[in-house]
């Protein structure tokens, strides 16, 4: 591995008497075998790639760093660790030392004993890296005497911080029975709603609700992939199919999610091009993957969803209106926090109980900081919600007052400037109209505040997030995760 990584270059003690050039493990990491084999480990297994990638992460280690196998696999490990919910900061100096093994530890409490072992390949390659993490159960160790049990929330099913939360409220809930209803008749699903409403995590209920919770969930935001790779990314490749194409070839969302659901998330950002061939797998479910003569047949369950409003791009040619009608069987309109208030005290509620699982001393609300979070509009819906949910989290002791809450919620911002606007005029940044309102709260969140309200205000103006990305001179994989960590 390269100097600049977490992770120094592992010396190999003893070299296997099986001999394995890297295309062959390569290609051993893309059997469902092996796959099913390392996710019935209790560990957490992950394995890096010669150029410090990642290559493989079975359901445990998905669960405590709380990203999905198919957002896990290709970032470099620096950026896997950045987005992990682990802080890998003690196994990077650990090892760095010259150690095989560190601490990894979660915002909980919870640490992980990280070892390294060196994965031999051929005699000119550079050596796989394995990593292994184990739980210590050091903070049950801690817990005093009487107090109750604690357990991780990925055990929970809590890989996503909304996850298990939104569809308990009394609308939300109604909304996923309906879904539940469709998907066990093999009706598709069209999710609508603004960003943060919770289409994601109802799709995810809908799977689980529907029996399907022990079968492949894979979820694909279409505004996240490139428009050259989306093809390659979505039916596959075979070997050699184009410059840079993985030995072993690559299998595709579609094949992956066999068997189980298909999320296509942000369906509108689809290029016009692909569209035909999706078109194609949903009337026959047959794919063929970029650079083979062959087709083969794929059987899954197909969700969508979307912010944008799908019959005004078909009428603009941006979307075809045929994969519209195969896509739109029973369209599930998800209304915006705003519009079902009344579920808010439900919803703060669940929250709480949730964040105190997973914490001690146990978090409790101030009267005037129940009432500010009630007063709310919450622009950006749920989401919005639940991360003002895990700044309290980080920022109070046992009571959360008015002073732990962002300055939006205190009325102290301007609203989102109007849309027309420019997105990178100064005068409209929220939070930066006085000195007093610039030196309060933290900086980097501050930033991310700022960055979150220009990139929306882009979206509003070009009409999807590929064209904002753009307009911002940024990569669309970049404005998806900014949005998304604000």
């Amino acid at each position: 591995m390269s100097d600049n990584t977490f992770l120094p270059t592992m010396k190999i003690g003893m070299r296997s008497a099986v001999s394995i050039s890297s295309d062959v493990l390569s290609a051993l990491l893309e059997t469902p075998a092996l796959h099913a084999l390392f996710d019935s480990f209790s560990e957490a297994i992950i394995l890096c790639d010669g150029d410090s990638r990642i290559r493989f992460m079975n359901l445990a280690a998905e669960r405590i760093n709380r990203l999905s196998r198919q957002e896990a696999t290709g970032l470099a490990n620096t950026e896997f660790f950045q987005r992990s919910a682990l802080n890998f900061d003690d196994v990077q100096l650990s090892m760095r030392r010259g150690a095989t093994s560190g601490m990894a530890r979660a915002m909980d409490g919870r640490s992980f004993i990280t070892s390294a072992q060196a994965v031999p390949t051929g005699t000119s390659e550079k050596p796989y890296t394995l990593l292994v993490l184990r739980h210590t159960d050091n903070r049950d160790n801690r817990a005093p005497s009487g107090a109750p049990h604690f357990t991780p929330a990925s055990e929970r099913g809590l890989g996503d911080p909304q996850d298990n939360a939104l569809h308990l409220s009394p609308l939300l809930s109604r909304i996923a029975d309906t879904g539940v209803r469709a998907f066990r008749r093999r009706a598709r699903l069209l999710l609508l709603g603004e960003p943060g409403v919770g289409k994601t995590v109802i799709a995810r209920h809908i799977h689980r609700a529907a029996g399907w919770g022990d079968r492949p969930f894979i979820h694909v935001n279409c505004g996240s992939i490139p428009e050259s790779l989306f093809e390659s990314e979505m039916f596959g490749y075979e070997r050699g199919a184009f410059t840079g194409a993985l030995q072993g070839g690559k299998r595709g969302y579609i094949e992956s999610a066999a068997g189980g659901t298909l999320f296509l998330d942000e369906i509108g950002e689809i290029p016009i091009h692909v569209q035909a061939k999706l078109l194609k797998f949903l009337e026959d479910s047959t794919i063929q993957s970029v650079g083979s003569p062959l087709a083969k047949t794929v059987q899954v369950q197909v969700i969508t969803a979307t912010n944008k409003d799908l019959r005004r791009l078909v009428e603009s040619g941006e979307f075809r209106a045929d994969l519209y009608y195969r896509l739109a069987v029973l369209p599930v309109e998800i209304p915006p926090l705003r519009q079902h208030l009344d579920d808010l005290p439900v919803l703060i509620d669940i929250l709480l109980e949730r964040i105190n699982q997973d914490r001690l001393p146990a978090l409790r609300l101030s009267p005037c900081c129940r009432q500010r979070l009630l007063a709310y509009s919450y622009p950006g819906n749920i989401r919005e919600l639940v991360n003002i949910f895990e700044r309290l989290a980080v920022l109070a002791d046992e009571e959360a007052t008015e002073q732990h809450l962002p300055p939006e919620v205190l009325g102290q911002c301007a609203a989102l400037p109007a849309t027309g606007h420019d997105a990178h005029a100064p005068d409209n940044a929220p939070g930066l109209n006085g000195a007093a309102d610039t030196l309060a709260g933290n900086l980097k969140a501050r930033v991310q505040q700022f960055e979150r309200q220009l990139i929306m205000q882009a979206v509003q103006l070009q009409g999807s997030k590929r064209k904002a990305a753009r307009h911002l001179d940024i990569d669309v994989g970049t404005l998806i995760r900014k949005l998304q960590r604000s």
